[in-house]
């Protein structure tokens, strides 16, 4: 087993220079990698690392500082570099996967470092004293160093094609000795590149990274590296001249401390060197010198004495398994920002932009990135998990790397071009589904764009929904949006129909599901068969709903789905018919398992009924547009219409015992009101003599007789703060109170029972017809 552990991946400490540097290595950054982004506060941490560890070099000569792990795949057979040339490749590829922040921080900061110490250390070329003459060696030999960090010298090329950029990116850069055929665009490559040519020609004066375009405006893709490669020239001339700011050691004080060099250098610093820094403070080269030994002090704790631990792995999977293993701070790529690579390679880098699959991908990166880098994570697994059911009917893990997989795995099953658009565009109609849909801001209506629903009661019915977080709905639906979306404009209308009725049928078979069951009960299973294999019992087959489930081809039928959800009711749930139903959901604590899902069931209850004169507490159907309550604003009003306990979750004085003697009476279906918030807060624990009053008063018809109900709450000791007053004051009419108020007996287990029943019913009748 170690064996094969050993051959998948090692782990080896290296200093940052000794990683960079390794014979004809090259740092390839995939597309999938985001781009540079390090600021100010990143940069600046790193500085101080380097200068803590060369603070604490006087007491601790051997002290390093590790900055974390680079991992990388060794990409022997160049299957991450694209475009290529393979004659001209790198000889040494290394895909990173992760630290290319840190990667590219320590190439900039070694091009700041070289152009400071090449151009600061020219007036001394020449001199002929001691000091001076050593470090004008040291100098050159340190920028020699430096000079490896950043480029790949091929020894022979198209003049400064010879030199290669240590690091580049994918699509935007190609390595070549060959005039023609090198190409260094994205930003990093871009600077690096540029400094090549810059350093080559001798010149005097320093460096500056001007990225801009034909006219004349800065580059935004090179913006983050402008500005970072900026702050870093600067700050590290402060660094030189021993700004407070950072703390320098004391040259002066550290020499006289053997070891103090000897921790950075591999040898002594020369005694004339030591002697001029002690005592040739009024020469004019002095405080230039120790500008130069301050320069090359950092640049060899930040080469040399910066540790990071280099996971090397033989091929994607592994790596980004190991980087998930250790990843402790950073935000991970994403499944999506993974799979883009695949997408662009399918059309061919130079057609990309010019092809459907690119429209498709920015409208899913619009919605992806609608939402903070901390949620982009968890938005892209909430919307791919559903993608899959929808596409093939697997049940996707919300493991980043299962999702990674199957995105990479399904895309390459796909035959020609024309499969794997329509595999993007589909995943482009399950994120318009969310951006459009589910995904929307609570108080803001769905819109179903580019569809046009105004179906009231489906709209309801998918807020419930989502309130419940029923996601493993969002497949089944979203395939009847893709349905409708990909209609020609004649046949647009019934298609949205047909969304409209799969919104009412998924939302009826979901209630009454979970009414009776109480719980889910296997739903989501029940979901995804439908969604892979089909239903196929009792003398229906309908065909599964995926678009592509196992290599086959998915049907988009309103008929078929109402059918296989009937079936799902009947053969699993045990509900033939409406008898079957109410005896379940009578009996079920629905409000102790779902509030939303009570609320709703109220309010199918409720709507447009009207008091039952032949038994008193109940309610039954009236005329439509009666009392209706199934419109968006009506449910989207929580303030006016939240659940009520009739008798209170907890037994009190004033209550019959019998109501309390099985816990789960007070949270069924029959103890349930609809009341404002603040009539509901007013209700509170009372007695039933004192809510049966105050249910009369909120149900009272005229002010005449909502005076006279008012002028006996002290008869019968209910006497009310200022607050519930202003309350009572300001009460508008419920009519939804009458039937509790004229129950003219003690509220009892048979009323609830009886209303439970009846409630149930009303919610059947409600709702069948939106299924059967």
């Amino acid at each position: 087993m170690s064996t094969e552990i050993e051959r998948i991946f090692s782990a080896e400490p290296k200093s940052a220079w000794r990683f960079m540097v390794e014979q004809g290595q090259g740092c390839y950054i995939p597309a999938y990698q985001r781009p540079y982004s390090w600021d100010k506060e990143n940069i600046s941490r790193l500085f101080e690392d380097v200068l803590y560890g060369i603070r604490q070099i006087i007491s601790r000569p051997d002290i390093i500082s590790f900055i974390g792990t680079i991992i990388a795949i060794h990409d022997t057979r160049y299957e991450t570099v694209s475009p290529i040339y393979r004659a001209e490749v790198a000889p040494r590829v290394m895909t990173i996967i992760d630290g290319q922040q840190r990667i590219c921080t320590i190439v900039m900061s070694n091009i700041a470092l070289h152009d400071y110490i090449r151009r600061t250390v020219r007036p001394f070329e020449g001199k002929t004293e001691i000091h001076l003459s050593w470090i004008h060696e040291e100098c050159n030999r340190i920028c020699v160093e430096l000079r490896d960090t950043y480029l790949i010298d091929r020894t022979s090329g198209d003049n400064n094609y010879r030199y290669y950029p240590r690091v580049i990116r994918a699509y935007s850069d190609v390595w070549s000795k060959r005039q023609g055929q090198a190409k260094y665009e994205s930003s990093v490559a871009n600077l690096i590149w540029e400094y090549i040519n810059f350093a080559e020609l001798g010149t005097t004066s320093q460096f500056k990274f001007n990225p801009i375009d034909s006219a004349g405006t800065l580059i935004d893709d090179h913006k983050a590296v402008y500005d970072a490669f900026d702050f870093i020239q600067k700050e590290i001339k402060r660094i030189c001249q021993s700004h407070p700011d950072y703390d320098f050691p004391n040259l002066e004080s550290a020499i006289q401390t053997r070891n103090s060099f000897e921790g950075i250098w591999d040898f002594q610093l020369s005694e004339d060197a030591q002697e001029y820094i002690a005592e040739g403070s009024n020469d004019q080269h002095y405080e230039r010198f120790c500008q130069l030994l301050r320069a090359m002090i950092f640049a060899r704790y930040l080469n040399h004495s910066i540790a990071i631990t280099i996971v090397t792995a033989t091929n994607e999977d592994d790596a980004f398994d190991m980087f998930e293993a250790l990843n402790t701070t950073g935000e991970p790529l994403t499944a999506f920002e993974t799979f883009k690579p695949k997408v662009i390679e399918s059309e061919t880098l130079s057609q990309y932009e010019h092809s459907p699959s690119y429209r498709w991908m920015r409208e899913i990166e619009e919605y992806l990135n609608s939402s903070s880098k901390a949620n982009k994570q968890r938005i892209t697994s909430d919307m791919l998990v559903p993608f899959a059911l929808f596409e093939t009917g697997r049940k996707l893990q919300k493991k980043l790397n299962d999702q990674r997989r199957y995105l990479r795995d399904e895309f390459d099953k796909l035959s020609g071009i024309e499969q794997k658009r329509i595999f993007v565009q589909s995943l482009a109609n399950v994120a318009s589904f969310f951006q459009n849909g589910w995904d929307v801001k609570q108080g803001t209506n769905p819109n179903f764009a580019p569809l046009k629903v105004n179906d009231e009661e489906a709209l309801v019915g998918f807020e419930v929904l989502r309130k419940i977080k029923h996601s493993i709905t969002i497949a089944p639906l979203a395939r009847f949006y893709q349905h409708a979306l990909d209609a020609e404009e004649e046949e647009r209308h019934q298609r949205t129909e047909d969304f409209v009725a799969a919104i009412k049928a998924t939302v009826t078979f979901s209630v009454l599901w979970r009414g009776a069951k109480g719980g889910t009960q296997n739903i989501d299973s029940y979901y995804r068969d439908i969604m892979r294999v089909g239903i196929h019992s009792g003398g229906i087959s309908v065909p599964p709903l995926a678009r592509n489930p196992n290599g086959g081809s998915g049907v988009v039928s309103i008929a078929n789905y109402k059918k296989a959800l009937q079936s799902v009711l009947r053969d699993k749930g045990k509900i033939q018919t409406k008898e079957d139903w109410v005896n379940q959901a009578s009996k079920i604590p629905i409000y102790r398992h779902s509030t939303h899902l009570a609320r709703f069931l109220v309010f199918c209850a409720s709507d447009d009924t009207i008091l039952d004169e032949t038994e008193k507490g109940l309610l039954k159907r009236g005329r439509s547009g009666i009392n209706s309550l199934l419109k968006l604003s009506q449910w989207e009003n929580e303030a006016y219409f939240t659940v009520e306990h009739i008798a209170p979750k907890s037994y009190g004085m004033g209550w019959e015992e019998d109501i309390y003697n099985d816990p789960n009476i007070v949270d069924t279906l029959g103890n349930l009101i609809l009341l404002p918030k603040e009539e509901n807060n007013l209700l509170g624990n009372r007695s039933w003599e004192h809510k049966k009053l105050m249910y009369s008063l909120l149900a009272a018809e005229t002010e005449a007789g909502f005076d006279d109900l008012r002028a006996k709450l002290g008869s019968v000791g209910l006497n009310l703060s200022k607050k519930a007053n202003e309350i009572l004051e300001n009460a508008k009419y419920l009519g939804l109170c009458k039937s509790v108020a004229r129950y003219d007996k003690d509220w009892s287990l048979e009323i609830i029972e009886k209303r439970s029943r009846c409630f149930a019913e009303l919610a059947w009748d409600r709702l069948a017809t939106w299924l059967f």
